[in-house]
């Protein structure tokens, strides 16, 4: 009866594990295509981005997008 409970939460807390590493990884998709950035290549509203492309409202011009810096913070050393 022991062998059998051990085993259930064994085979239990490798399932969860296993779930948890897949949304994470949906997470971070998802993550990663929202943070796109888009912003007038004049500057006509200084730093201002938009989450979509499309034109910028004062000049017309395309909006491009803009390149986000690496926000991992592990190699960071002062």
């Amino acid at each position: 009866m022991n062998k059998i409970i051990v085993t259930s939460l064994l085979f239990l807390s490798v399932a969860c594990s296993g779930n948890k590493s897949e949304k994470e990884g949906a997470a971070t998709e998802t993550h990663a295509v929202s943070e796109k950035k888009y912003a007038c290549p004049m500057k006509c509203e200084g730093e201002k981005t938009y989450a979509e492309a499309g034109k910028c409202p004062v000049c017309k011009m395309e909006l491009k997008e803009v390149a986000l810096a690496e926000t991992d913070t592990t190699a960071h050393q002062h």
